[in-house]
């Protein structure tokens, strides 16, 4: 055979070998964004149902809170119906059955305000997470 056959063949046997190392080198990198995908993707479906199991016990303690609302307005408006009546409190002082009522309605509505703050800060909270998971946000 001849010389410059021979290195022909060699040449060509090279970029052989040089083409399919660039393609397994891609297959790898294609792989690796796979495998990151699929773990981004579980980590995401896990951060999903963590926000479905708070948004569930959200759903419930505010069925709770509105039923104790409920009752409470209930109450005021049977003390609004009635006369101003004065009763003695625990330390001897008159007080007006209204006055405490609102008192009361005032803490309760206080409450309920710092658990709808609470609840809106853990869903930004995993809204930002979500953003982080979120491919194409790098």
């Amino acid at each position: 055979m001849d010389i410059r056959a021979e290195i022909l063949d060699l040449k060509l046997r090279v970029e052989d070998l040089e083409t399919t190392t660039d393609r397994v080198r891609e297959s790898r990198e294609q792989e690796e964004l796979l495998r990151e995908v699929i773990d981004r993707s579980k980590k995401l479906q896990a951060e999903m149902a963590a926000l479905r199991a708070d948004l569930a016990e959200a759903r419930v303690g505010l069925g709770e809170e509105v039923a104790a609302v409920g009752t409470e307005v209930e109450g005021v408006r049977r003390a609004v119906a009635a006369p101003a009546v004065f009763r003695a409190e625990e330390d001897g002082e008159e007080g007006d059955v209204r006055t405490e009522i609102a008192v009361e309605f005032a803490v309760i509505r206080s409450e309920i305000e710092h658990e709808f703050n609470f609840l809106r800060s853990e869903v930004m909270d995993l809204a930002i997470k979500l953003d982080r998971l979120s491919p194409g946000t790098e």
